[in-house]
């Protein structure tokens, strides 16, 4: 009799670990799809902010030929004033580029967030198959929520951070390009 329990306890813990592998593999295979996913859609954002600012170059060209016709600038002045449209609008671009780098980077702390948690609390598996009571699984419960609450927070704080700092280089650049001479 002491075989049978000893054997159901041993496929028990095969099974967890079984589906805790499974688990796992899913989860890296979704944390990858998802990263690929925001790579592909910070590229796609990339390439219409770029593909934006050439239109709206060749539309500032446009408006700029009409608005010399009507007005009757010479052409250094018109010259002058269409160069500088032309460096406001690459410095456009240039803060887009920033832009899209800025949001692989926060899209990538997401992911790594996702991808810890999942990892951290399939560990966890094996804590709940050693738990003698409820309540020492209610405390291990517990202990994990508030992990992943303050994982989520220090997340939340880092994708401030780099927020933060995506709207300063931005303002920079395009700062840098207005002062330009």
């Amino acid at each position: 009799m002491s075989a049978n329990p000893r054997q159901a306890e041993r496929e028990t813990v095969e099974q967890a670990t079984r589906t805790s592998r499974a688990m796992s593999d899913a989860a890296k295979r979704t944390a990858q799809a998802g990263a690929e996913a925001f790579r592909r859609n910070a590229e796609g954002l990339s390439n219409a902010w770029r593909e934006s600012g050439e239109t709206a170059t060749r539309i500032a060209e446009r408006s700029m030929d009409q608005f010399t016709k009507l007005f009757g600038f010479n052409g250094d002045t018109a010259r002058q004033t269409m160069q500088q449209s032309a460096e406001n609008v690459q410095a456009l671009i240039d803060s887009s580029t920033v832009f899209a780098g800025a949001l692989q980077n926060l899209s990538g702390e997401w992911m790594r967030f996702l991808q810890q948690r999942v990892e951290g609390n399939l560990e966890h598996i094996d804590d709940f198959m050693g738990c003698r009571s409820p309540h020492e699984c209610l405390e291990l419960q517990t202990r994990i929520v508030r992990d992943n609450i303050e994982a989520l927070l220090h997340t939340a704080r880092r994708t401030s951070e780099l927020s933060t700092q995506l709207a300063e280089d931005a303002v920079k650049r395009m700062n840098e390009a207005a002062t330009a001479p």
